[in-house]
């Protein structure tokens, strides 16, 4: 059977492809390690830890950054790197809150929040592809601009929004389930198909494998680049309308460090820096090994100073002993 570069080889079953991914041994490794703090923070805590509530809670947490995340794989995946995230995540807010304010439409200021972010993911894509400057001085200088244009807008000042709609999206409920988790496992699922069964998955890893042999291939590699840090936008867009349903407000400091949160989350999950390899539901099991780690250390009374030195030991540790299990497996 013959291989194309654009469909990542021989076709496969797509239920093959998802069971190699369900049970590679990245993610098989780190929902193991979650379990086994599950079960002991179960141990330490157990009339708080394992309660629905708490366990809700944790999910609701890691939502957003799991949403950014999704995309922020799909960016490295390609060989690239967005740290305009966050902001992007908070201009969404902003607008939004701006135009509610303002006595737009609340469907139409959700509309207006998440198209100003795609517009900021499509600036990366096209600076990026047309002045072939590298993704990390783009996304940077794109990151600075953003900002500075909420802080034009709100003068450094949350836009009260109290809107019932909007609130919905933040802290409503489909049964016991929070919404901000029903669009995270949403999205996830679509990060998923598309990295396994589209076209347009497989052109993203060859792009990150080999560009050169990718462009030879013919995949149109501007466009591939220029969609995806598109995609990256809206995904930061929508977490920047479910995070104004959260607090309230739109604020142009909601979307602080979620550049680093995202770009954590991914690498634990096994996305590589060089591009070419990486997995959504990896993604996923880090932000939730993350954010049990978090939650955790809260239950156990650490200082948040501490909280912060212990998620940076771990995201060493786990990338460490990651890459020393890739290094003895070539060797062997």
């Amino acid at each position: 059977m013959g291989t194309d570069v654009t469909t990542g080889g021989a076709k496969k079953p797509l239920a093959g492809r998802i069971a190699r991914l369900l049970f590679g041994q990245r993610e098989s490794g780190l929902f193991l390690l979650i379990l086994l703090l599950v079960v002991v923070l179960s141990a330490l805590r157990p009339t708080t830890f394992f309660s629905s509530e708490n366990l809700f809670n944790i999910l609701k947490q890691v939502s957003l950054v799991t949403i950014v995340a999704v995309g922020q794989t799909l960016v490295m995946v390609s060989g690239g790197i967005d740290l305009s995230v966050g902001f992007n995540l908070g201009l969404s807010g902003v607008m939004l809150a701006f135009f509610i304010q303002a006595g737009v439409n609340p469907v139409a200021a959700v509309v207006i929040g998440v198209v100003s972010s795609v517009l900021a993911g499509l600036l990366n894509g096209v600076f990026v592809t047309k002045l072939r400057l590298p993704p990390f001085i783009v996304t940077l200088g794109v990151a600075k601009i953003v900002r500075g244009v909420m802080y034009v807008i709100t003068r450094g000042y949350p836009i009260p929004v109290y809107t019932k709609f909007i609130i919905w999206f933040g802290n409503g409920y489909f049964g016991p389930v929070p919404v901000p988790t029903v669009f995270m496992l949403l999205i996830v699922a679509l990060g998923v198909y598309i990295l396994l069964a589209t076209v347009f998955g497989n052109r993203l890893k060859a792009i990150g494998g080999n560009e050169l042999a990718a462009r030879l291939s013919g995949i149109n590699i501007d466009a591939s680049k220029i969609y995806i840090y598109a995609l990256t936008g809206l995904l930061a867009g929508i977490a920047g309308v479910i995070m104004v349903g959260r607090v309230n407000a739109g604020n142009p400091n909601s979307g602080l460090n979620f550049d680093l949160d995202s770009i954590a989350a991914t690498i634990i999950g096994g996305t590589s820096l060089a591009g070419g390899e990486g997995t959504v539901l990896g993604t996923l099991l880090g932000a939730v090994l993350l954010g049990v780690i978090a939650n955790g250390l809260v239950l156990l009374n650490v200082s948040m100073y501490w909280q912060t030195i212990v998620a940076g030991v771990i995201i060493i540790g786990v990338c460490a002993l990651d890459t020393l299990t890739h290094a003895r497996r070539k060797a062997g």
